[in-house]
């Protein structure tokens, strides 16, 4: 493989160049310490490669906290890495086909029974059974609130490989559900640490995994869907997108999740890259704290609201990577679409004026009872696009006599904010309809008790309809009822969703058998190889 007769100082220089594109001090000190890092990491890689060259390097700018499936949104990584599988996995058009199950079939409005595929053995050589799938289930029901919120288990009963669930009341999205990474199986009877070792049912077995820097993972010889083409796969984490950009640019990485919209320009040479991109549902979302002062008014609201250009955003700030939304939800699913505000900076200061905020001392901030409307904003910067947004709504709104400050950190950060509340507002990248469906993120944020529902958002006509949609088996009115709870959402200016981003991936025309998969939820199986 040509790319690996490259000198490391290729990447060295490349990524030092990122390094000093930076206009803050702070900000380049915290790029040439990860870059350091970084290149010392793909060094060891480029060592390895040497030695095996049935392997390959893959590449993302963010990471789990560890390898365990139940810890946060750990599973979406050990599913991408090829350690984990779901009882269903989804098909290019988001549909549920049967994976490590035979077939899910509902005996009553509470009762499923899932037959699980005989000859399929854990990575240490363990069958798979039903009663592996149960204690697997109740370990992760046990530690993430998520879990529960997909598939509402009361109980579960094994017998041979035909597990019985029954809900605590009925889910129409049951089958669906099992295609979410949080429900893959892990054997729970193994001794290794599901931390750094997790035994999966997987074509690749975790060999290693340090936080933030990468994950090794090895192929599983006996793996039921047939011996993987690769032998060793190396996921290499750099929190930096160009740097990342560079570096697949220079051949020491084959494929690469999350290359900057910027940077695209960079592989549009067809005989040595691939750019593939399909549209999902990973939405841009503001989160509103409704425990802020200033937020608690819906007036307020609405103007921040307002002064957002989504098709600017989406097409000049992020190069078309994305498309823009008028309400929550895609607007080219059949759920998607709503009647909600329009771009309009005078209208949104007059929204202001005319419910009593005013600049009354000059100092360019509007204020009410001797208050200036004062905000933060965080985000991470390992999604590109989301600084360059939240900078161009600090400007918009300095326009209005909203004074927003933006605060930039690091995605673990981001995450126990959400888990404190302790924010005005909050830009995330997120992924709003993974299997297809309305009722994922209804359930997980625009609910009062939703775990997703960091700004603690509340409705209780919302809450009600989100009832309805959970047990309505009807698919058209499944969409309609849909739609009305994305309409009192924006009514409420609950949520602000700016747009939603096309999953692209990046890669070498090396890499052989790869597919992308409009979920996000998978990325290396046994069928990608790499051609010499």
């Amino acid at each position: 493989m040509k790319r690996w007769k490259k000198s490391a100082a290729l990447v060295i220089t490349a990524m030092m160049m990122t390094g000093c594109g930076g206009d803050q001090a702070e900000t380049d000190t915290q790029t040439q310490e990860s870059t350091k890092t970084e290149t010392a990491n793909l060094q060891d890689i480029q060592t390895q490669a040497d030695a095996l060259r049935d392997t390959a390097v893959f590449a993302d700018t963010q990471a789990p906290t560890s390898l365990d499936l139940t810890q946060s949104w750990n599973s979406w990584y050990t599913s991408r890495y090829g350690i984990t599988e779901t009882l269903y996995k989804l098909d290019n058009n988001l549909e549920a086909q049967p994976f490590l199950a035979e077939s899910c079939e509902q005996v009553d409005d509470t009762t499923w029974k899932i037959t699980i595929k005989e000859g399929i053995t854990f990575q240490n050589g363990n069958p798979l059974t039903a009663e592996a799938v149960k204690g697997c289930w109740e370990r992760t029901m046990e530690k993430n609130a998520r879990f529960n919120e997909l598939l509402f288990i009361d109980s579960m009963s094994a017998d041979g490989q035909v597990l019985t669930v029954k809900t605590t009341k009925p889910v129409t999205t049951f089958i669906s559900a099992l295609t979410e990474p949080l429900t893959g199986i892990i054997d729970v009877t193994a001794q290794e640490d599901p931390e750094t070792h997790p035994i999966g049912t997987g074509p690749f077995c975790a060999v290693s995994y340090e936080v933030k820097s990468k994950c090794e993972v090895e192929r599983y010889e006996d793996y039921w869907g047939g011996t993987p083409k690769l032998k060793h796969v190396t996921f290499q984490v750099i929190s930096d997108p160009s740097a990342m950009a560079m570096a697949q640019q220079s051949g020491e990485i084959d494929l690469s999740v999350s290359i900057p919209s910027t940077s695209l320009a960079l592989f549009e040479d067809t005989s040595k890259y691939v750019i593939d991109g399909v549209a999902g549902s990973r939405g841009q979302v503001i989160y509103l704290n409704f425990e802020n002062e200033f937020l608690q008014d819906e007036v307020i609201r609405k103007a921040i609201n307002k002064s957002i250009d989504k098709e600017n955003y989406a097409e000049i700030l992020n190069h078309n990577a994305s498309v823009s939304t008028t309400g929550l939800y895609p607007d080219f699913m059949e759920f998607g679409g709503a009647q909600s505000e329009e771009y309009d900076l005078e209208g949104a200061k007059q929204l202001l004026e005319d419910a009593g905020y005013t600049d009354s001392d000059g100092d360019g901030i509007a204020e009410k009872d001797g208050k200036n409307i004062e905000l933060t904003i965080n985000t991470y910067s390992t999604k590109a696009e989301l600084v360059p947004y939240c900078e161009e709504l600090a400007s918009k709104l300095g326009e209005i006599g909203i004074s927003l400050e933006v605060d930039t950190t690091d995605y673990d950060t981001l995450v126990e904010y959400e888990r404190t509340g302790e924010f005005d507002m909050m830009m995330i990248s997120t992924t709003m309809c993974p299997t297809g469906n309305a009722q994922y993120f209804a359930d997980l944020a625009f609910r009062t008790d939703g775990s997703m529902n960091y700004g603690h958002y509340s409705n209780p006509e919302v809450d009600s309809l989100i009832d309805e949609l959970d047990q309505e088996f009807d698919v058209e009115r499944q969409a309609e009822i849909a739609k009305e709870i994305q309409q009192k959402v924006v009514d409420d200016t609950g949520y602000i969703v700016v747009g939603h981003s096309k999953f692209i991936i990046v890669y070498s025309t090396q890499v052989k058998g790869f597919q992308t998969n409009p979920s996000e939820y998978y990325l290396l199986d046994a069928n990608v190889w790499i051609e010499e």
